[in-house]
């Protein structure tokens, strides 16, 4: 599960509405065929739609957070930067990677889950290898 509950608000419905239905959406120009960032400020005179995208790409960065928990225990997380194959860079989470490895180049997968407990939290992707 994610570490924080992430609601929607009105710039974000769209791209939420695609995670329920295990969609990664991207915006794309029309008429150039670009696709753009989901954090792309897109206003209403540019010629956007949304679409799905490969959900595929490449580790381009990547580090390990290290947290403690309350119990004394900790965890090590894994965050990274992914070039999808569309060409946007996504920021997010790397599960199923060894934290120790060097994960450069690694090629990549969306996945999805809920980001908390509640129906009214958003489903978020997240990356893990590909198969």
């Amino acid at each position: 599960m994610a570490l924080v509950p992430v609601t929607r608000d009105r710039a974000s419905a769209a791209f939420f509405d695609g995670t329920r239905r295990g969609e990664l959406l991207l915006p794309r120009r029309r008429d150039t065929g670009e696709h753009l960032s989901p954090h792309t400020p897109i206003s209403p005179d540019d010629d956007v739609e949304q679409v799905p995208a490969a959900g595929t790409g490449r580790v381009v960065s990547w580090t390990v957070v290290h947290h403690k928990l309350p119990d004394g225990g900790a965890f090590r997380l894994v965050v990274g930067i992914v070039e999808l194959d569309e060409g946007p860079w996504w920021w997010t989470r790397l599960a199923e990677v060894d934290p120790d490895s060097d994960l450069t180049g690694l090629r990549v997968r969306v996945a999805f889950e809920p980001s908390g407990p509640d129906p009214d939290h958003e489903v978020v992707p997240y990356f893990v290898p590909e198969e």
